[in-house]
């Protein structure tokens, strides 16, 4: 039976879902921040919250489920994928770990939040999801470079034809040196 190789570059579509997902949880996220400790009002009985802090924080939840969601349709083929080619595992680990500090912090804060934590549990949050862009730029970046390493031009080795046939393409893919077939 032969298996059908699992693509690790997301589709246009998958991609845009993911964008706007994660902008989406990432933006409300950042905006509750703002309007927590910034835009916050002057009530009758001391500090009041802003106005819109309670649908900021709504929406950040709503954009939560369906970041758990996207995030499930990342695992079975491009985590998958990537993890069986060897390819950016790393990054790939840790920002599953990320993911999985995010939402369990995301209920403990929905769950467990209490005047005796307040002081340490919010910033465990908080302080990873605005590294969140840091982290998934850098995973991009190194599974990009990875990938041009890969790539080279036919022209510019001299045994282009050894690792590979020759082909009308103007790159070929290099084979690392354990996978190349014997002369």
């Amino acid at each position: 039976m032969h298996k059908i190789p699992l693509p690790i570059r997301f589709g246009p579509r998958h991609r845009r879902a993911l964008h706007a997902v994660f902008l989406g949880v990432w933006l409300s996220g950042a905006l509750w921040l703002l309007f927590h400790y910034f835009f916050g009002g002057q009530g009758e009985f001391g500090p009041a919250p802003h106005a819109s802090e309670k649908w900021w924080l709504r929406l950040h939840g709503l954009f939560a489920f369906a970041a758990l969601v996207t995030l499930g349709s990342v695992l079975p083929v491009h985590a998958r994928g990537a993890w069986h080619k060897n390819k950016n595992r790393m990054t790939g680990v840790i920002m599953k770990a990320w993911m999985l500090w995010l939402a369990g912090t995301g209920y403990a804060l929905y769950y467990f939040s209490s005047e005796g934590n307040a002081a340490w549990l919010p910033p465990l949050h908080w302080v990873a999801g605005l590294g969140l862009p840091l982290l998934l730029a850098f995973h991009i970046r190194r599974g990009r470079a990875r990938r041009a390493l890969h790539l080279i031009p036919a022209s510019a080795s001299a045994d282009a034809s050894s690792i590979q046939p020759a082909s009308s393409a103007p790159f070929q893919r290099r084979q690392p040196a354990a996978h190349r077939k014997p002369r």
